[in-house]
């Protein structure tokens, strides 16, 4: 099953921003997301988010 941006945002629904790629990792892991989510945010830029749609803009950059 391919990940999708509706997976990601509600795995981090909740998420302090702002947060780096650990931060979001940590927060996933928290709410159970599955290892096909947690890969994904592996799989994104080692920066700091300010907010989802920073998420979303790094999530279409690597998916």
């Amino acid at each position: 099953m391919a990940v999708s941006a509706v997976d990601i945002s509600r795995n981090l629904s909740g998420m302090d921003f702002p947060g780096n790629k650990q931060d979001l990792i940590n927060h996933a892991r928290q709410k159970n997301a599955s290892q096909e989510i947690i890969e994904t945010l592996q799989k994104m830029p080692e920066r700091e988010y300010n907010n989802m749609a920073d998420v979303e803009q790094a999530f279409g950059e690597v998916r």
